[in-house]
Formats: C-alpha cells, structure tokens, sequence
C-alpha cells in the first residue's frame, strides 16, 4: 500500500518497521470520527475554492462508502499505516483524484487529535448514560431498605447504627460527583483542533469557526503548538474513570465482605455468581472482585498517560500515538464493570434478620449514650470516659448495654434515667442524627427526593452533551443543506 507521506523517503520501508510503527490495529476504533472530520475539512475546502462541487459530492459519497465497508468487513484494515492512510487510500480507490486534496491544510497531527477529541465527546455520553443507570439502581436499593438499619464501620470495626438507605446514599453521592466530572471532561474535550497543521497553522485559509459549527465544537483552538501535542484532556478522562473504578472497587469491597460467610448480611444470586473447579461449595463473587482487579488497571492506564506526556518536547511527538491503547482500555475497563455493576445491584438481597442480629453486638450504641449524659449536664469527656468504663464492664461480664439494669448503670453516672434504654433502641440512635448530612428517617426520606430530583436534572444534561456530539451523516446533511 501507497505510504501517503512517501517522496522524500524513496526506498520501501522494511516489513520489521512497518510492524513496530503501524497502529491501525488500535486507532481503526477511530474511524467513525476520522470520517466524520474528514467530512467536515472537505467541506472547508470547497467553501474556499480547493475542491469543486463535483469533487465534495464524490468525496461525501465515497466516505459512506468506506464507512459501509469498514463496518460490512470488505476492506482489510491492516495492510494500512493508520485509520488516516486507509481512509485517503481506499477512498483513492474509489474516485481517484479528487481523494488527493483531501488533506490539503491539515496535518495528522490535527487529525488525530480531532478523532480523539471527538470519540471523547461520544464516550463521554456514553459513560454518563451508564452511570444513570447505576445511579438509578442505587436509588431504588436506597427506597426498597428506608426501614432496615445497618451498621456502620470504620476501621472494619462495627461503629454507629446507620439506615441502610443512608449507606447506598453515600455511594450515590460518590457516582454523582463522578458524572459531573464527565461534564466537566467534554468541556475540556470541546475544543476544534482543525487549522493547527502540523504545528504552526494551516496555510489556507480555512473557515475554523465553519467547521467547527459543522463539527458542534463549542471552542477553537488558540494556539497551534499546545493543541496538537497536548492531551491533558485525555489525562482528565482516564483520571475521572479512575475516580468511578476506585468507588466501584469500595463498593465490591464492601460487598464482599458482606457477601462472606462471616458477615452474610447479603447474598448475591446464583446467576451473578460463579464456582470453583476443585471445591463443590463454592459460590464466588467473581464480578465484584474483576471490578476491584480493574480499577488497578484503570489507576495504572492514568499513570501511563501523565508519563507519556512528562518529557515530550512540544507540539506533536510519535510517542503520542501510543495514547490510543491507554484510552480505550481505561474506557472498556470502566463502561463494562459500571454496566455489570449496575446490574449486580438488583441480583442482591439483604439479609435482615442477620443485620438485626448482628447490631446486638459491638455496642454500636455506646456514642449515643454518651451524648445521652452529655444532654444531662455532663462533659463530653466525661461522659466518653464513663461509657468507656461501662463497655469495659460488659466485656467483662459478658453482657450487652440494654442487658444492664439502672441501678448498674447510676452506679457509673447517677445521670441515668429510665429513658436511657428507649434512648438507645437502633431507631432512636437513628434519629438522634437529623443534622443535614445525617442518617435520621426525615433526613434519608429527603435525600431520596433529593436524589430523585438530581437525576432527572443529570438526564436533562444528558440530552444537552448529546446535542453537542455529530455523526458523519449529520455533516453530510450539513454539506447538502
């Protein structure tokens, strides 16, 4: 295959070179979007007398074309250099000559750049849709368990009684920082590259801001150099599915050890389950623990990234082809586990009667009686001095707090009452908490309507990226009207 570069380098590249120095068997994943730019730079072309009217109908028609035959299977990808080459290659071989001014006034240095940008426009999309649907699961735990108490743990020790639907909330909140951090990443996506060249700008003189309304870019570029050999966009992308795998690995962490024998305060139906070759038992949380294997992965591919970048010199360096591998992992990696997330989410039930149960233990009601003589008039310290010594003696006697009698408890602090038992029940420590961020029933009731609200407004958000994405149709359509 013709090299579209060859001229000065006269002799056939050798075969070893071409296959360290190839990349379509990554970046023909970019191909909709190198299509979709090409599209729109032709059309800049003919706006400034470079290609005929003629010439753009058969250059539009032949791009459907070779769209049609990537997709169908009936062009061999890997006997190109690059997506770039293939598409002016095989579309020489479709109209011949008009195929040769289409990349007039731009660089693949621009090029790529562009597709990039583009596909991270549509991924974007594409990952907060996902992260409805989780968020959206989260929620319906969140109301299915308003009535179930749970508890909370810090250092993996049993601490305070919390509503479970205040822990699912907690991770809602995690998932809904991740989405506006989407948001924030198609911003720094939304910038058209075209016009930059090489480096120092294109020659002609192309209408940026045309195609950049014909490519539903909000922003041009502003200087030629940073553009095509900067990628933090792509850093803030890998580093927001960073962010989303980390909380999806706490959260199967989370649910494995609620999911083991220890713990069994949830199970996971058999369908979302695997099993063991050797040991007939088993029924393994597989999917929660590839998430948490991944997120590593994902972690890694951010650091992959921010050290291609750290010694480049500037505009564009070969190096940055190798950008493609790293994104489109991090992307699988995270659209697939919060996909299979979302959906292990409704597979799993809550064993209510082993939470109640195991909330007898631990004295997770210990702060709450200790706030209990603080209203009474005592210090705080004090008062953590006195329930210390109270859960000591338990220990000791082998009994639990609401076990003690009243006259076992003045005899640490003549501050207790009757009350103090109904004071301390897992509904009333609940309760206790009605500050904003708090477990109380009137604060969870709230944060649910709250969350519901909130997704409507992100589905709302949605819609809006989406309209600010393009497919080669709709720049054809654009060429046509």
């Amino acid at each position: 295959m013709n090299k579209i570069w060859k001229g000065r380098i006269q002799k056939d590249t050798d075969k070893a070179v071409e296959d360290f120095t190839y990349s379509i068997d990554i970046d023909r994943s970019l191909y909709l979007h190198d299509l979709t730019g090409t599209a729109a730079h032709v059309i800049g072309l003919k706006k400034i007398g470079i290609i005929k009217d003629t010439e753009l109908k058969k250059i539009l028609v032949g791009l459907i074309e070779i769209k049609q035959r990537i997709e169908n299977g009936s062009i061999t990808t890997e006997k190109h250099e690059d997506i770039h080459s293939l598409v002016e290659n095989e579309l020489y071989s479709l109209i011949v000559d008009p195929a040769l001014k289409i990349h007039t006034g731009r660089s693949r240095n621009d090029q790529v750049v562009l597709d990039e940008r583009l596909f991270c426009k549509d991924i974007i999309v594409s990952l907060q849709s996902g992260m409805i649907g989780l968020l959206d699961n989260i929620l319906k735990l969140s109301e299915k368990n308003t009535g179930v108490v749970f508890p909370a743990y810090t250092h993996l020790q049993k601490a305070q009684p919390v509503s479970l639907s205040h822990y699912m909330l907690s991770y809602f909140d995690k998932f809904y920082r991740d989405f506006a951090r989407l948001g924030q990443d198609f911003e720094s996506c939304d910038y058209m590259p075209l016009g930059a060249a090489a480096c120092a700008g294109s020659g002609y003189e192309l209408d940026c801001n045309g195609i950049a309304d014909i490519l539903k870019f909000k922003n041009l570029a502003t200087n030629s150099m940073d553009i095509v050999g900067s990628r933090d966009f792509i850093i803030d992308l890998v580093y927001s599915c960073s962010m989303i795998m980390i909380h999806l690995s706490r959260f199967s962490e989370d649910l494995i050890i609620y999911n083991s024998d220890e713990f069994s305060y949830i199970e996971i139906e058999e369908s979302y389950c695997t099993g063991s070759s050797i040991m007939p038992q088993k029924k393994n949380p597989d999917i929660l623990e590839l998430i948490r294997g991944k997120s590593s992965l994902v972690i890694g591919n951010l650091v992959q990234m921010m050290i291609l970048l750290k010694a480049l010199p500037s505009t564009y360096n070969r190096d940055l082809q190798e950008d493609k591998k790293v994104l489109f992992s991090a992307i699988e990696d995270t659209a697939s586990s919060v996909d299979i997330f979302a959906k292990l989410l409704l597979k799993i039930k809550f064993n209510e009667d082993v939470i109640s149960d195991k909330l007898k233990a631990g004295f997770l009601e210990a702060t709450d009686m200790a706030d209990y003589l603080v209203k009474k008039g005592e210090t705080f310290r004090n008062a953590h001095h006195i329930i210390g010594n109270i859960v000591k003696y338990c220990i000791e006697s082998n009994k639990k707090i609401p076990d003690l009698s009243i006259d076992e408890l003045k005899g640490f602090s003549g501050l207790f009452e009757d009350d103090i038992f109904s004071s301390i029940e897992p509904g009333a420590c609940l309760d206790a908490k009605d500050v904003d961020c708090g477990t109380s029933s009137e604060q969870v009731t709230g944060k649910i309507s709250q969350a519901k609200s909130r997704i409507k407004k992100l589905e709302v958000s949605l819609e809006g990226l989406k309209a600010r994405t393009v497919g080669l149709e709709t720049v054809i359509d654009s060429a046509i009207d």
